[in-house]
């Protein structure tokens, strides 16, 4: 049963000459019809419910809702529309340093507070003590209130209203009063109380905040409710939508797909993720494609700098024997021939190789910026089955140790004038040079431009956070991926496959073969 229940709240301000004038006038200028009113819904269907214990979050910028919100949840005032269910009472610490006498001594405002909230005279005399000690006032409370700073005046306020264990708590940015030694103070007590069983409505504007107290969230932007959900991918959304990372259209369609069930959850957009995931979907599959990278592609992810298609991780020249395998990327891309190899077809996408992943992806969904354990944590029955592309030992969070490889690292440089080497690859096999090699981007498809981006790639010893490249195959690594395999085996509605899933190094023709190949076997 919901502790409290919101229920399609609606909240409606209105403005404009009533305001002004007196009734008589206003009378006369409604039977006129010369009179201007405005509507304003602060908030508008707004409706979730918490249980016992829960903690909720209420995000979203200035003038989103949240205050007016929190006012109609406590009772201050009644919803336009909709309504409010409470079982149990309710504390709400609303603007704190509201409703004090500033003439009245700082004793007398916290009995007159204490008043307000509905406590005895015996309760204050049993406890002002532990008010003003724990306000860090007791050399202020004969002062009249005026002279108290504005910090002063909240922490009086919030350390008489912490003083119940009510069944509903509200807290209106009143963490964030005081300097940090008692913002600390005031969390612990808050904790204290949430422990004790409250269920809490928290509104912060700090993520971090958030995140570390609540377990759900509610998103409000101009009185809309945006999502309400999973504390980890809201908190997510609402940073890359401050950061301007993604418009809140682009937020509320990710929340609407992540709260959908699929056929395959697919992790990873490389070129072996987003080839299942053609397969999947042209066999009429519903597929869920995440990447915890900001963009698609993997590692043959480019971008387009002055003109220039520019290869993130290393140049990717598309190779193979195998005529099917050549037809099938052709018949999403346009390739231009160049040649590397003896192998018998070569070249390079003539727009990048992101044209050629977003033909794979179409008729999937697909979400960046979401790491796989932050999904299935939020929704664990997102999927009938999963085709995991990342890395084995991260899925099991390194519980028998880290599989190793060896490391990149590329130094990008963009020149001012129309060319530097002349051709595309130029490798460095002395002693005395640090790179291996230098890429000059513009010459994998002739394109003209008046400057020149050029790429210098090291060797260097790969350590954990930094992207994996090639597997280390030696006798320690190896047993260690067995190892993994055996647990694999826990989790039959996984399929760990793609480069790092199966600790291997893929040429990108293996990789698209593989796939196709994994999705004949699991599809038909």
């Amino acid at each position: 049963m919901s502790i409290l229940e919101v229920k399609n709240v609606s909240i409606r301000y209105m403005t404009g000459d009533f305001k002004d004038i007196g009734l008589k006038e206003y009378v006369i200028r409604k039977l006129k019809h010369n009179y201007h009113i405005n509507e304003f819904w602060a908030d508008k269907n707004i409706t979730f419910s918490l249980e016992k214990g829960d903690m909720l979050g209420i995000i979203g910028t200035n003038g989103a809702g949240k205050s007016t919100l929190l006012k109609a949840i406590s009772g201050i005032m009644e919803p336009t529309e909709g309504y409010v269910k409470r079982e149990g009472n309710i504390a709400a610490l609303l603007e704190l340093a509201s409703g004090f006498d500033g003439e009245l001594t700082v004793k007398e405002n916290a009995y007159l507070r204490g008043a307000m909230l509905g406590y005895t005279r015996k309760f204050m005399d049993e406890t002002y003590n532990e008010i003003i000690e724990f306000a860090e006032l007791k050399d202020f409370q004969d002062r009249p209130f005026k002279q108290l700073s504005s910090g002063m005046k909240s922490r009086l306020a919030f350390s008489i209203a912490s003083l119940v264990q009510p069944d509903i708590l509200i807290l209106d940015e009143v963490l964030s009063v005081g300097d940090g030694a008692f913002r600390k103070k005031s969390e612990a007590k808050m904790q204290e109380i949430i422990q004790g069983g409250a269920t809490t409505i928290l509104v912060s504007h700090s993520i971090q905040q958030v995140q570390s107290m609540c377990n759900k969230v509610l998103w409000l932007e101009r009185g809309q409710q945006i999502a309400f959900g999973d504390v980890n991918i809201l908190c997510s959304l609402y940073q890359q939508y401050l950061d301007k990372k993604i418009t809140l259209s682009q937020a509320k369609n990710i929340w609407n797909n992540v709260n959908q069930h699929y056929d395959y959850l697919i992790v990873g957009t490389g070129l072996y993720g987003a080839t299942f995931a053609q397969e999947a979907t042209s066999r009429g599959k519903s597929c869920l494609v995440i990447d915890r990278r900001p963009q698609i592609g993997g590692n043959v992810y480019c971008e387009n700098i002055e003109g220039i298609t520019v290869c993130k991780y290393g140049p990717h020249i598309f190779h193979t024997n195998r005529k099917d395998i050549w037809e099938y990327v052709n018949d999403y891309v346009k390739f231009l021939p160049y040649s590397c190899s003896t192998d018998k077809y070569q070249g390079v996408p003539e727009k990048g190789y992101n044209c050629l992943i977003e033909k794979l992806l179409e008729g999937s969904t697909v979400i960046i910026n979401m790491p796989y354990q932050r999904l299935v944590a939020a929704f664990p029955e997102i999927a009938n089955k999963v085709i995991y592309t990342g890395s084995i030992d991260e899925f099991f969070e390194y519980s028998l140790g880290r599989l190793e490889y060896y490391g990149l690292r590329f130094e990008e440089e963009i020149l001012d004038k129309p060319d530097f080497q002349g051709q595309a690859i130029v490798d460095y096999c002395d002693n005395e040079t640090s790179y291996t090699r230098i890429i000059e981007h513009k010459y994998f498809t002739n394109q003209k431009s008046s400057k020149t981006v050029i790429t210098r790639e090291y060797s260097e010893e790969w350590l954990p956070g930094k992207e994996r490249y090639y597997p280390i195959h030696d006798e320690k690594n190896n047993k260690l991926y067995q190892q993994y395999l055996e647990l694999a085996k826990e989790y039959p509605n996984i399929i760990f496959d793609g480069r790092l899933g199966k600790y291997q190094y893929y040429d990108m023709d293996k990789a698209i073969a593989s796939a196709i190949e994994k999705a004949k076997e699991v599809l038909e």
